[in-house]
């Protein structure tokens, strides 16, 4: 029986990153591949940049008129006619054989999901020192997980990936349905990646985790994450609030920790699917921790204690003002970032773009293909060029 597999990008005015992302996907060989591309209504020249690639398994579909950012990627999972679906950003890309070691995987495996370690590349646009840089993951092998299970550890590393997943991940298409028969629609939340996480976790399925990367996370000016993290710009954040149509529920808005999303996420799926427990599913004590957290860190920088007992409200339905002094600010801060870059360091190989002339996805995602292919992934390859690599992307 032919399995087929959807790639779902949807994009709005990133003319300049995305035929290299389509680019990554059409190097994928395989025939039963679908590409499309959902257009939000840009007014650049979109469309101009998906023709310049020919290749006969994309469709292009642009929208009259602007869209919500999870009415955009609801319309990409009710058009979409793989067996299998993925949804990728307009500046992220896929490795040459992502669509083939995924469909085996799917083949051979009893699972209805497929998530994976990302590699990372950061875009030479990027403003912090990691641009022009990226991430390959070092390690090998294959995990068959309960998503339930995993969902539970979620907020001790707030790493919703590593998880089932619409975005960046592959998940079957009737895992997907049944989560929108039941809810109406699937994206309930304008966090369409982590809410996905949750939604389908709740779904108690089998899922594989590859320790090899399937998808390369493209880091951009004009990256969403970015925008709101590290390294993008102010307009890219003003124009995701634009496409956001619901805002956050008291007492999240203004969020500075992806834990505190991971709640606010899970609190959306338990308004409207009455027999989940967001206290159950993600662990009291790591609730309150998170939140303990955010709030810290609100009031480091100035913020009131209206909005973090406003938060604690929405979760337990009582105020509840946590004690600062949970997170004391100290000089240890320094070692704890060395700590996090030797981990990282040990996990991921850094390889300087900039250095071998890359300078978009397309290159980043041949040359790490090579890499893996070549094994250049462990520590003793060329590791003066690791180092270096790495130094460069630890100076902020």
């Amino acid at each position: 029986m032919v399995m087929t597999l959807s790639v779902i990008i949807p994009t709005r005015e990133r003319a300049a990153y995305l035929p290299h992302c389509i680019r990554t996907c059409t190097a994928n060989p395989d025939p039963d591949l679908e590409i499309l591309v959902l257009d939000n209504a840009s007014m650049d020249d979109t469309a101009e940049a998906v023709a310049s690639v020919q290749d006969t398994r994309i469709r292009y579909v642009r929208n009259d008129f602007r869209l919500s950012m999870r009415d955009n990627f609801e319309k990409g999972l009710e058009l979409a006619r793989g067996d299998i679906v993925c949804f990728i950003g307009d500046d992220d890309g896929l490795f040459p054989d992502a669509v083939s070691k995924a469909l085996q995987i799917f083949k051979t495996k009893n699972i209805d999901a497929l998530s994976a370690a990302r590699a990372h590349y950061f875009w030479p646009d990027l403003v912090a020192s990691r641009r022009n840089t990226a991430l390959l993951p070092r390690h090998t092998g294959i995990e068959i997980l309960s998503s339930k299970a995993m969902l539970g550890q979620l907020l001790a590393h707030c790493d919703y990936y590593r998880l089932p997943c619409l975005y960046h991940g592959f998940v079957r298409r009737n895992v997907a349905e049944r989560v929108k028969q039941r809810q109406g629609r699937f994206f309930l939340s304008s966090q369409v990646d982590m809410f996905s996480s949750i939604a389908l976790s709740m779904e108690d399925i089998n899922y594989a985790f590859s320790k090899s990367p399937l998808i390369i996370n493209g880091g951009s000016a004009r990256s969403n994450g970015a925008s709101h993290f590290g390294g993008g710009t102010d307009l890219e954040k003003t124009l995701w609030k634009k496409e956001d149509d619901l805002g956050f529920l008291p007492g999240f808005d203004g969020y500075l920790t992806v834990g505190s999303l991971i709640v606010e996420s899970a609190l959306r799926y338990c308004q409207t699917n009455c027999r989940a427990d967001i206290l159950a599913m993600l662990n009291r004590q790591l609730i309150e921790k998170a939140l303990t957290f955010e709030a810290s860190q609100r009031v480091r920088v100035g913020r009131g204690k209206i909005e973090n007992e406003k938060m604690f409200e929405s979760v337990f339905l009582t105020p509840f003002v946590p004690s600062i002094t949970a997170f004391p600010a100290t000089n240890s801060g320094s070692y704890i970032r060395a700590i996090t870059l030797i981990q990282k360091f040990y996990a991921t190989r850094p390889v300087d773009m900039g250095v071998i002339g890359v300078k978009d996805i397309f290159g980043a995602a041949q040359k790490l293909s090579s890499l893996r292919h070549n094994g250049g992934v462990g520590f003793l390859n060329r590791p003066l060029s690791q180092i270096k690599a790495a130094f460069k992307m630890s100076q902020g």
